[in-house]
């Protein structure tokens, strides 16, 4: 398999520039990695985690799946073996987040140079999206790692006559990995089939009728698995997102596109196909993200920003070239580094607290819509309830989730529907709550009753009192409980802990 990957020598000075890379991207991934709290999906993944460890599957406590099986499994024997800890939880995100530092520089580098490659490397060590992402329990950064192979084996099985059977074994391996880690792989074989009529037919000329007969068999095979298990077709509905998308990407990795933009027109014909393919798996995943949900998570699109990257790094490899003196090329090399460094996304300092992606209300004006991943101290909120309840104390959640994982106990839910819609029944069945079977607190005549001769604490975030917690609920709770808790992380991080 490491034949298959490495198809040219590398210098021993670039590799050693690389493992530089591993290094700096490991303490920059690694740095605290217990220190931050979880936060909501996280919470997601280390209940089913436990699930796991318990009862040897995802299947909660409600009885309902909780699928994540790429993470979930691992981790769980991680736990097993390791203990308890966030570090635990987290470390399968932050071993692929290091491993994709150097896959990046393989993929980037059979499609372009050496150079270009080792300066995407560069970029995606010192990403903060990347870092921050590294660092979380959840699976985003496995995908990313799973759907670049697939990608990079997927293009040698087409540019290359040798090792075929292999290299058709790991696309089909790593693309499989990549559907059951999350729902947006569905999409990989798709543009894997799509990428290879374009190839048959517009770069090698050759498609026949039977070629053409069996790409569209297969075609139409994932789309009716896609549709049997995520509804890809009967749920479409036409919305317009773009603008949000368009705005975050903008505003986060503007150096790159800007670069990107430059290199485009200087480097198209030179690398006309690498950019066709890239602008291929990019538009795959913007135009239905933009038009046919009505959900706004930019961290759909992560694992697509490694295109903007690379993209940048073309851009910076024109600039160089049209440049004669080196003088000149070293200001150009230190400009970009102190953009990136400052402004520009980069981060060489390692943190213990890292942001995900939000949008910023107080800088965006009115919206009709703002996006963005509350992040809550949950884990002090909850310290401070286990130091003052009693053994009968009524624990009441916005995220029941957390009551099991700090409390070891379900709890009550405020009944709400987590994304802001209009269904309020969404996340529960039989009057128990999804995650973790919490009993649920439907309206305020339940919840005064509940409350009303007994003694406990409620604890919710800002995204709970976002339209979400019914209004009444929540004057209740401010007028005639005690709020003994209270901490903001940043604009859109809020907890509050109230005693009754």
């Amino acid at each position: 398999m490491f034949k298959t990957f490495i198809t040219r020598p590398i210098k021993s000075n670039v590799i050693l520039a690389l493992l530089l890379f591993v290094l700096a991207g490991s303490i920059l991934r690694f740095w605290h990695l217990s220190d931050q709290s979880y936060w909501m999906d996280e919470g997601y993944t280390v209940n089913a985690v436990i699930s796991v460890v318990e009862t040897g599957s995802s299947i909660l406590d409600s009885g309902q799946k909780y699928s994540c099986p790429t993470y979930c499994y691992p981790t769980a024997l991680l736990v097993k073996n390791f203990g308890d800890s966030p570090a635990n939880y987290r470390i399968l995100a932050t071993l692929a987040g290091i491993i994709f530092i150097g896959a990046i520089f393989i993929i980037t580098r059979r499609l372009f140079t050496t150079n270009i490659a080792l300066l995407t490397s560069f970029f995606i060590t010192f990403s903060y999206w990347h870092i921050a992402w590294s660092r979380q329990a959840r699976w985003y950064t496995l995908f990313v790692l799973f759907f670049w192979l697939a990608l990079y084996f997927f293009y040698q099985l087409l540019d290359s006559d040798k090792n075929k059977l292999k290299n058709g074994l790991l696309t089909t391996i790593f693309t499989i990995l990549a559907i059951f880690t999350h729902g947006l792989g569905y999409l990989l074989p798709l543009i894997l089939v799509f990428w290879a009529t374009v190839d048959k037919l517009i770069f090698k000329k050759n498609l026949t009728k039977q070629t053409l007969s069996w790409l569209l068999l297969l075609g139409t095979l994932v789309l009716a698995v896609a549709e049997y298990r995520i509804g890809i077709v009967s749920n479409l509905s036409l919305h317009y997102q773009l603008p949000y998308y368009l705005s975050f990407y903008l505003r986060s990795y503007w150096l790159f596109i800007a670069l990107g933009v430059f290199g485009f027109f200087s480097l198209y014909e030179t690398y006309k196909k690498a950019y066709l393919f890239l602008f291929t798996i990019l538009l795959a995943y913007l135009i239905p993200l933009s038009f046919l949900t009505k959900v706004v998570h930019y961290r759909y699109l992560f694992h697509i920003t490694p295109i903007i990257i690379i993209f940048g790094t073309l851009g910076i490899s024109a600039l160089y070239s049209e440049i004669r003196h080196l003088w000149a090329r070293r200001l150009l090399i230190g400009v970009i580094l102190t953009l990136f460094a400052t402004i520009g996304g980069g981060m060489f300092i390692p943190q213990t607290q890292y942001f995900l992606e939000s949008d910023n209300f107080e800088t965006l004006g009115n919206r009709p819509h703002y996006a963005y991943t509350p992040q809550p101290n949950w884990q002090t909120a909850y310290g401070f309830i286990a130091d003052h309840r009693v053994d009968d104390s009524l624990i009441i959640s916005s995220h029941p989730h957390f009551n099991k994982i700090y409390l070891q106990e379900a709890g009550y839910w405020l009944k709400y529907n987590y994304l802001g819609f209009d269904n309020r029944n969404e996340y529960s069945q039989h009057d128990r709550e999804f995650y973790v079977n919490a009993r649920i607190i439907d309206d305020l005549a339940e919840l005064i009753s509940l409350t009303s001769d007994t003694h406990g604490f409620i604890v919710y975030d800002f995204m709970a009192t976002d339209n979400r917690i019914p209004a009444d609920i929540l004057a209740y709770i401010e007028t005639n409980f005690e709020l003994v808790f209270h901490e903001k992380t940043n604009l859109t991080s809020e907890v509050w802990v109230y005693e009754f």
